[in-house]
């Protein structure tokens, strides 16, 4: 645990984030945080803006309303070349 001193700061009030705790997170100098309360204790949580979520469907529901078995086909992409073709 680290302790940490709030120090007036003009009208306001704030605290300096070590180095090593903000690298732990990927904070870097200008990152954003967002400040909540929970529980009667003050949450600061960075925000990632160059963090893209992608959703990745499962097969299970792509495949969820198919009502016919699969069955397996070859397409061909064009004329023999070589000795593929028996």
């Amino acid at each position: 645990m680290t302790t940490l001193t709030l120090s007036k700061w003009g009208n306001a009030q704030g605290v300096r984030l070590p180095k090593e705790l903000r690298e732990q997170v990927g904070m870097a100098d200008g990152s954003q945080i967002e400040a909540t309360i929970k529980d009667g204790t003050i949450v600061l949580r960075p925000i990632h803006p160059n963090i893209r979520v992608i959703h990745v469907p499962r097969l299970a529901d792509l495949f969820r309303n198919r009502t016919e078995p699969y069955k397996a086909a070859e397409e061909l992409s064009g004329p023999p070349v070589g000795k593929e073709v028996l």
